[in-house]
């Protein structure tokens, strides 16, 4: 019978350390958790927004980057797609992510309407699952 013993936290840091996840695993895990939430964000935006830019475009703009590395560990940015709009009496283009933040934040006069962190909010169990598939999948390739 095998035995699994930790005396304390920094053991079992040792641990994880020394069997740690190969990085194209960790990358499936961000992905699939960027998905969920994307996928949610989109889903709220069209539900939420109202307005004059409340035309789809917004929620289509919403993308997953590439996962990306740094000393601190991986990350993978979700944000909006460089487009612009432009209302029938805007002087200038308002681009996604502005027209995104306005929507979340609000402005004198407009409520704030915060699609993004209501999306992030219902989706968190759905996100952490997905990456949990993806650990599972790993797990059972190696033979636990």
């Amino acid at each position: 019978m095998a035995r699994f013993s930790v005396d304390g936290l920094f053991d079992f840091d040792e641990l994880l350390n020394a069997g740690a996840l190969p990085n194209d695993v960790m990358d499936k895990m961000l992905h699939a958790s960027a998905d969920v939430i994307v996928n949610a964000q989109k889903k709220t935006a069209k539900s939420i927004l109202r307005g004059k830019y409340a035309t789809g475009r917004l929620a289509a703009s919403i993308t997953k980057g590439r996962v990306r590395r740094s000393k601190d560990g991986r990350s993978i940015e979700i944000g909006f797609k460089s487009g612009r709009v432009r209302g029938k009496k805007e002087p200038r283009p308002t681009s996604n992510a502005e027209i995104a933040f306005l929507n979340e934040y609000g402005k004198r006069g407009q409520p704030p309407r915060p699609f993004i962190q209501q999306a992030n909010e219902q989706c968190r169990e759905k996100a952490i699952e997905a990456a949990e598939t993806e650990y599972n999948k790993w797990l059972e390739s190696m033979g636990f």
